[in-house]
């Protein structure tokens, strides 16, 4: 059996795996909530899920499209929001691996047979795209905070004006620009 038969045939089962090795990243009870299948109870859990399972058939396929980087993008707002470190962040792409050498064990084991070469070097292929996926959500990631640091200077800068301004202490310089403006010498004269 390929890789590519193999990783086909046990889709379901290595996506649900990933999904709980993905959960476990996850604090305390929110690993619990993140579980639940509903869509408006549990936003982040189905996103997660449906990028999962996109990123996973995009490996699969020989030459992945234009979709895997809005099922990357999709991992790395909702992780970037949470506060996770990059490396944090992007892990839980390469937990995959994790789960694919655990179901060619099992074949290997179920086959009584040890893994051909073949497969092997497929299994080496498969994880040279996966870190190539990782390395790609890394810079997305950085892309992704590196915005919401500005959105919160940004954030920061309106709210401290907005101070200023309600005590008092900032002043209109445009009135005493447009005076300025009326005392210089206009060109060509002189």
């Amino acid at each position: 059996m390929t890789l590519a038969e193999l990783l086909t045939s046990r889709r379901d089962e290595i996506l649900d795996r990933w999904f709980d090795l993905v959960v476990k990243t996850y604090p305390g009870l929110s690993s619990i909530f993140l579980k639940k299948d509903n869509p408006w109870g549990n936003p982040v859990g189905v996103h997660l899920h449906s990028a999962i399972t996109g990123i996973y058939d995009e490996l699969l396929k020989d030459e992945a499209d234009d979709k895997l980087p809005a099922y990357i993008d999709e991992i790395v707002r909702i992780r970037a929001v949470q506060e996770y470190s990059p490396s944090e962040a992007t892990a839980i792409i390469l937990l995959v691996k994790h789960v694919v050498r655990e179901q060619i064990k099992k074949q290997a084991k179920e086959e009584n047979v040890p893994p051909s070469f073949e497969l092997i070097q497929e299994l080496w292929d498969f994880e040279s795209h996966v870190d190539t996926v990782t390395l790609i959500a890394f810079d997305m990631y950085t892309k992704c905070r590196e915005k919401l640091f500005e959105i919160r200077l940004q954030d920061s800068k309106q709210r401290f004006s907005g101070l200023l301004r309600r005590a008092g202490l900032v002043c209109d310089f445009s009135e005493w620009a447009d005076e300025k403006k009326d005392d210089t010498p206009e060109s060509g004269d002189g």
